[in-house]
């Protein structure tokens, strides 16, 4: 995180307690960054896994469990004995792997701030926005990744003109993902490129226009969404759109 960066998310997580604007302005903020979490080992596979592995602190006066995360790890004044482990994560990835647990920012300062259901709604609503994703596949919850329709071949030849017009990107899929416990169905455009969100809104104007449901397509940046790439692979699902190589003079 740069410094700036650090410093802003510093103040606005200060002031976030005094009111629902200063709320909103810290959790905006926050849903872009990196926090310091506790893990209990080294991550890794089954029990190392971050789901499995996140350290969870009980509250004194109430009880409550909850995975305290910190805005800098100098918020954690005390040493961890081993192997238990102090990790930057993004908070996105923080709620894919933890779910819907309490978590309390900056726990042993004199401005704890908590992450209940309201706020966790409102962190994923700002993740969403970006065109990001705030979950990812599990045994209890795994994601399905097939070809689409052919209802939207006229979305993919939309876009296909675009990408030609203007030479913006280089490769593109268009899957469909069927995931979570209610098993929800969304159609999925994947770019492999770094994140934009301009050019992500831009694109999904376009596919909605083109027929697409506005409430189901979504735009995802491949080198992001490590869940997303490992998907297409294990499917096996080819780029709908793949710039050709200019030949060599």
């Amino acid at each position: 995180m740069a410094h700036a960066e650090d410093d802003r998310l510093e103040i606005l997580w200060r002031q976030a307690n005094h009111g629902d604007q200063e709320e909103t302005d810290f959790l905006y903020r926050l849903s872009s960054q990196r926090v310091a979490i506790i893990l209990r080992q080294p991550p890794g596979p089954g029990e190392a896994a971050p789901e499995r592995n996140l350290v969870q602190w009980r509250r004194e006066t109430d009880g409550v469990a909850f995975v305290p995360i910190f805005t800098r790890a100098t918020h954690l004044p005390f040493a961890l004995p081993a192997p238990a482990k102090l990790t930057d994560v993004l908070v996105r990835v923080l709620l894919a792997a933890g779910g819907d647990q309490t978590y309390i920012v900056n726990p042993l300062s004199d401005a704890p701030f908590e992450l209940q259901a309201a706020q966790r709604t409102m962190l994923r609503r700002f993740i969403a926005e970006s065109h990001h994703d705030a979950e990812w596949p599990s045994q209890s919850a795994p994601w399905i990744f097939q070809l689409p329709d052919d209802a939207l071949y006229p979305v993919a030849v939309k876009l296909v003109e675009w990408f030609n017009t203007t030479g913006r990107v280089d490769q593109a899929f268009l899957y469909e993902l069927t995931r979570g416990k209610r098993l929800r169905t969304e159609i999925v455009l994947g770019l492999n490129e770094p994140a934009d969100r301009a050019l992500a809104d831009t694109l999904k104007a376009i596919a909605v226009k083109a027929g697409a449901d506005a409430t189901s397509i979504i735009v995802r940046f491949l080198p992001d969404e490590p869940s997303h790439r490992e998907g297409l692979k294990q499917a096996g699902l080819p780029p709908f759109y793949q710039r050709p190589v200019p030949p060599r003079p």
